[in-house]
């Protein structure tokens, strides 16, 4: 598997269908801001023999703090480590271009299970809860602020 940014058309009809077929964590709204945001932000696909299996979009938010927009991994290779990889790599790479901060904003329903796991992958990775907005204005609904420290600002 390697990690590279995303590059055509087909790369981001790839990233689209991914999300589509997470209807759980992926909503209609959600799916036409990806489909914006996957043409003008950053992105980075994992992709083995011709095949993407996962994605990350990432905006800056300051000179310093780096948000993570989106990611998924395909249905059948969640738990498989995809994730992670994406994950790792975008930390060194943010790390490189001198972000010193990782933010990811995900649903604040504790009682909707799918994000459950959500949270417990950011939580298990380093990312420490810093907020509850609610209601988010962009979202109309709950959100959960998490942030990483990737070094000394």
């Amino acid at each position: 598997m390697i990690i590279k940014p995303i590059e055509t058309e087909i790369e981001r009809r790839a990233c689209l269908e991914i999300a589509k077929a997470l209807p759980e964590w992926f909503n209609e709204a959600g799916l036409k801001a990806m489909e914006r945001d996957l043409r003008g932000e950053k992105t980075f696909i994992a992709v083995e023999d011709g095949h993407v299996l996962g994605f990350v979009t990432l905006k800056p938010i300051s000179d310093k703090a780096l948000e993570i927009l989106w990611m998924a991994v395909r249905r059948e290779l969640r738990g498989k480590g995809v994730g992670s990889k994406l994950l790792n790599f975008i930390e060194e790479w943010a790390g490189e271009k001198g972000f010193g901060v990782l933010v990811v904003k995900t649903s604040g329903d504790l009682s909707y299970k799918p994000y459950n796991e959500t949270r417990r992958f950011y939580e298990k990775k380093g990312f420490v809860r810093v907020a509850l907005i609610d209601p988010y204005p962009e979202w109309g609904e709950e959100a959960l602020i998490y942030v990483k420290c990737l070094r000394k600002i």
